[in-house]
């Protein structure tokens, strides 16, 4: 065999290992970006017996492409639903107790919610993710306030429009952190 095909083998051998240690270079993250706390589902990988992963292939091994994905990050949702403010929406009021939830259609109902100090005043909030974007329009929220009487019946008192804002505002914030946690994770 002539000289010259010994050295594309060489050239090949050497771009190749160049390619490896290329893939294997750890990634620098911008530290200005806040992360969030994602629940993490159990990421399974097919094998075989031998415990050999049969999902690799050969430009996923030499970094050419990424290898699929099958990690599930937070609840299934349904086709007009975030899944990042849905998670958000769990995340901010998952302190009071969930009375109905529904991922599939975007609806999260809060039980009823006593404030600390105020024994006669109760809330409950409803949450409606309307839209897959993460915009301001793709959440509603809606807070019931009802106030005990001396006689001890409940009667529908107001909210400020101020606190439903506020509250909106909260939600679309954690669905941001959300949305990045999520993209480091696919990185």
């Amino acid at each position: 065999m002539p000289a010259c095909y010994y050295r594309l083998l060489y050239a090949f051998a050497a771009s190749v290992s160049l390619l490896l240690a290329g893939c294997t270079a750890t990634r620098q993250t911008q530290p200005d970006a806040i992360a969030a706390e994602l629940p993490q589902a159990k990421q399974e990988v097919s094998t075989d017996d031998s415990g050999m992963d049969t999902e690799s292939t050969i430009w996923t091994i030499l970094g050419l492409a990424k290898k699929p994905s099958h990690q599930q990050w937070g609840p299934q949702t349904g086709p007009d639903v975030s899944p990042e403010v849905w998670q958000a929406v769990l995340d901010t009021l998952g302190f009071i107790g969930m009375d109905s939830v529904d991922p599939q259609s975007g609806l999260a109902v809060t039980n009823w919610y006593t404030p600390k100090g105020k024994p006669d005043e109760r809330m409950r909030i409803t949450a409606f993710v309307k839209a897959r974007a993460l915009r301001s329009d793709s959440i509603t929220v809606s807070i019931e306030r009802q106030t005990r009487s001396p006689t001890g019946q409940w009667a529908d008192g107001t909210v400020a429009e101020k606190t439903v804002e506020d509250l909106e505002n909260n939600i679309l914030q954690r669905a941001r952190e959300v949305h990045i946690a999520r993209l480091r994770l696919d990185q």
